[in-house]
């Protein structure tokens, strides 16, 4: 079988940087397919809003039209909101060990919602982090989404409810749901999972 080549955009999360998806992204390329990546502004004194325009930023200057955006953690809300800018321009969205983004809701409000102290799991608050995101929900439907869910991750506490909705929600929501056998830092400790769960169905 043909492999489709895909353009991939990862986006870290937090203080994170690009260097976090190097060895996922030699394995791609080593399999042809084109990738990107970006380091988000500090998030000690940007905001959601600047991350996203950075993604932005960064989707318009890769002259691409049909990309598939990775996010890692946090920016599973930045991702959202580009694509929410940008449809057009999004082939897929792939959301790796993140939380799934409430149109009006922050990171910091999910942690409030469930009761948990974002303390306890090293979430400071950070503008980014308290920002609400706001984005059209039937956009955000209608593309393709891929949820890998880290089956060791630090935040399984947060991510299990997600993976139920995603799981019962694939047909109506544009979802694929995968497991791999990982922890939250998935992308440098297994990168040939994240890899091949990156790409999917799409071989």
């Amino acid at each position: 079988m043909k492999l489709l080549v895909t353009h991939f955009v990862f986006v870290p999360g937090g203080k994170r940087t690009k260097e976090d998806f190097d060895r996922v992204r030699a394995l791609l390329e080593a399999d042809g397919h084109q990738t990107d990546a970006l380091t988000l502004s500090d998030p000690e004194k940007a905001t959601l809003s600047d991350h996203i325009e950075e993604l932005c930023d960064r989707i318009e200057k890769t002259g691409e039209q049909r990309l598939h955006l990775v996010g890692h953690s946090y920016a599973g809300f930045v991702i959202s909101g580009a694509a929410d800018r940008m449809p057009e321009k999004v082939e897929r969205l792939v959301f790796l060990d993140t939380l799934i983004p409430e149109s009006g809701k922050s990171l910091l409000d999910f942690f409030a919602s469930a009761g948990i102290d974002p303390a306890d799991f090293g979430v400071p608050d950070w503008p980014p982090f308290a920002e609400k995101l706001v984005f059209d929900r039937a956009t955000f439907k209608a593309i393709p989404k891929t949820y890998i869910h880290c089956l060791a991750s630090q935040f399984l506490v947060m991510t299990e409810n997600v993976v139920a909705h995603v799981k019962t929600h694939l047909e109506q929501e544009n979802w694929t749901c995968l497991e791999i056998e990982a922890d939250h830092y998935c992308m440098i400790k297994v990168p040939e999972l994240v890899a091949k769960a990156i790409v999917g169905d799409q071989a």
